[in-house]
């Protein structure tokens, strides 16, 4: 099982798609970059992962867990 399990991930700001249906699996023990050019998304993801975007908040849609468990109950 993966540590953290990202499933569809889509995030908008208004009517700009930053993320559209992202899916990453990172294994426990895993390193995993995330690479892309300006503008591609990185910030957002990491934001949405660690829940300062306010993706949980309805900015966005997907699902995403860390060790099997919804981050949306974990405190």
């Amino acid at each position: 099982m993966a540590t953290l399990e990202i499933r569809s991930l889509s995030v908008g700001y208004g009517p700009v798609r930053a993320l559209r249906d992202i899916s990453v699996d990172v294994p426990d023990g895993g390193i995993t970059a995330v690479l892309g050019g300006n503008g591609a998304g990185k910030t957002t993801l990491l934001r949405a992962v660690s829940r300062t975007l306010g993706f949980h908040r309805g900015t966005g849609t997907g699902t995403i867990r860390f060790d099997g468990r919804p981050l949306e109950g974990l405190r």
